[in-house]
């Protein structure tokens, strides 16, 4: 029972995360809300407020060199003052539903408040970049590189908000991207909230949210959302903030376009600045999620062609705000990376490298990955055909609604085919690498079209009203209890290896010293005990390589780092029998081992039992 309630409650510092990730989202909630006036979508209020910040930080850090502890500061500063005059102004900060929300999702987020850091992209970039920031206060730069960091040329609008929750701390805090990542959610459900009122018929503003829709939004959000992945959820990755801020952008879009419609030029305008913020956010969260940005403003612009009952030039009008910041932000950081920054982000190969003859590979593997995703598949061929059909009717909002989703959705398709053919190695291309990853940057939209059709669909069945009062009780037990029932899956970061490989990883970072260099020896692994050591040692010694089940010549590159002088330690994380004369000993078995080089050879230093022996 003890271990069971430890997948919640593990360390008092939670109280921490939970505190500071609470302490940033709400600052850029009140500067949201104090920047989009009274006629505003105040379910992304967090999100307009991100962006600022992130404008500030990108601006600020790239022409004026400013310290990201003064910008914090500002930000702080700022988000203080746009908080009592939104206060002033509308007697409330937060949209309605917020705290109903928040108590039903704090099972899960008090467990993801408890989690480390365990996946292979978070211990190489998610997690490294951020601790860079807090160390250096700073981009890279020439000056300032960040070595262990694979990625360091794409966007920072993600790594600000965990860099941010970790200023407040004083520490890096692994856990609260997770955290991030379950409110962006519960953000987002409060969205779908709007979204299944305007289906019902329903007046979002004078309506009150009660605990069964709460509840029913959220499980949307999460447990019914067919892009939901815990270790995407759970983790620093980039994925969910780039669906949900694409979701949100694409549900703008189509706000915009609606008041144009109704000739509300004012809250036209206003749904444009926002959209215009949110944007910019997404097009600085991934070097791919420019394209959902580039989609969301074409579809936008489709649909107010095509449709009569739209002003395209009221909608001309709104261009400049719409794409505007989006442009900003995007020069700021192509200059820093043209001007101090050797760029660490994937390139178009030239024409003669495309792998136009394996398109048809490419396609089939491309529609197998979906056809895995049963669930996610039968709502995108729904979405496809209700969008076309939207498209040349264009009759309805719910027509306009599912014509822009549907051209977002199958133009970053096309991107990502377009990407294998050009940008992936071969051996990616052929299996679609990360093509079901990519898909969840539409996983909110998907569910965001699925609430409003639902939400259509019920309310022209008689017996709609009668079902949902008798099982109203249904979603707000599925909610609580769905993290308890879970919890030894979500939990993920306590598989005994992961967490094995940090101890070790920890353990070898406190015994180097400065100048050593650390060769892993893992053979018959994957390689995630090398991205766990280089996490864990940072820069306190260098990094000289490893050998792993993917290398053919397993001997003769031990053999080669071997005989390099700069490798002085080799942690030994799995065995071959050949090995062993090059070392000169056998280190011992079921164990992983720290060696350190010494003028009579290699001996150990210190073992690790490995958890299959313990």
């Amino acid at each position: 029972m003890g271990q069971f309630f430890g997948n919640f409650l593990e360390s008092p510092a939670q109280i921490q995360v939970l505190g500071c990730v609470a302490v940033v989202w709400l600052g850029f909630t009140a500067l949201g809300a104090a920047a989009g006036g009274r006629d505003r979508l105040a379910e992304t209020d967090h999100l307009a407020g991100w962006a600022l910040v992130s404008l500030l930080f990108t601006l600020a850090g790239v022409f004026l060199k400013a310290p990201f502890t003064v910008l914090a500061i500002v930000a702080a500063l700022g988000a203080g003052l746009a908080g009592w005059a939104a206060w002033r102004r509308d007697r409330v900060l937060l949209a309605p539903g917020w705290g109903r929300v928040l108590v039903l999702g704090l099972p899960l987020l008090i467990l993801a408040s408890a989690m480390q850091g365990s996946q292979w992209d978070e211990f190489t970039d998610w997690l490294v970049i951020p601790r860079y920031l807090l160390e250096t206060d700073a981009f890279p730069s020439r000056d300032n590189p960040f070595f262990k960091a694979s990625l360091a040329g794409y966007p920072y609008s993600w790594h600000f908000v965990n860099y941010l929750a970790s200023r407040l701390a004083g520490r890096l805090l692994e856990s609260a991207g997770g955290v991030s990542n379950l409110v962006l959610l519960f953000g987002f459900a409060l969205l779908l909230v709007r979204l299944m009122f305007i289906g019902a018929g329903r007046q979002p503003a004078g309506e009150r949210i009660g605990w069964s829709l709460a509840a029913l939004a959220v499980l949307a959000a999460t447990l019914l959302n067919p892009t939901f992945a815990q270790k995407i959820v759970l983790t620093a990755y980039a994925e969910t903030s780039s669906a949900v801020v694409a979701g949100s952008g694409a549900v703008l879009a189509w706000f915009m376009l609606e008041a144009l419609g109704e000739r509300a030029y004012d809250r036209a305008r206003n749904l444009a600045l926002t959209l215009g913020l949110v944007l910019a956010l997404l097009v600085n969260l991934k070097q791919a999620t420019l394209v959902l940005m580039v989609l969301i403003v074409i579809a936008a612009g489709t649909i107010a062609i095509r449709d009569r009952g739209i002003s395209l030039a009221r909608f001309l009008r709104l261009v400049p705000l719409i794409v505007g910041p989006s442009v900003v932000i995007y020069l700021a950081w192509r200059y820093q990376l043209s001007t101090g920054l050797s760029a660490r982000e994937l390139s178009v190969r030239p024409i003669d490298g495309w792998f136009i003859d394996l398109v048809p590979q490419i396609l089939a593997r491309m529609g197998l990955v979906l056809a895995k995703k049963g669930y996610y598949l039968a709502l995108v061929a729904v979405l496809v055909v209700l969008g076309v059909r939207g498209f040349f009717r264009s009759a309805t909002p719910f027509d306009r609604f599912a014509a822009l989703l549907a051209m977002v959705v199958l133009g970053y398709n096309a991107f990502l085919l377009f990407a294998y053919v050009t940008t992936f190695g071969k051996s990616d291309a052929l299996r679609a690498a990360s093509y079901w990853r990519y898909n969840m940057h539409l996983g909110a939209m998907v569910v965001a079209f699925a609430a409003y059709a639902g939400a259509l669909a019920w309310r022209r069945t008689e017996a709609g009203g009668r079902l949902a009062r008798r099982w109203a009780w249904l979603p707000v037990v599925l909610v609580v209890a769905a993290p308890f029932v879970f919890a030894t899956k979500l939990r993920f970061d306590r598989e005994p290896m992961t967490r094995h490989f940090r101890t070790v990883g920890a353990g070898v970072a406190a015994l180097v010293k400065p100048g050593d260099g650390v060769f892993n020896a893992d053979p018959t692994g994957s390689g995630e005990s090398g991205a766990a050591l280089t996490y864990e040692l940072g820069e306190r010694a260098a990094y000289t390589g490893q050998v792993t089940a993917f290398y053919g010549d397993k001997l003769g590159v031990f053999k080669q780092a071997l005989s390099r002088p700069a490798t002085t330690v080799v942690v030994v994380q799995s065995w071959r029998d050949d090995f062993a004369p090059l070392l000169g000993m056998t280190p011992p078995a079921g164990q992983s081992a720290m060696l350190r080089r010494t003028p009579d050879g290699w001996r150990v230093v210190k073992t690790w039992p490995q958890p299959a022996n313990e």
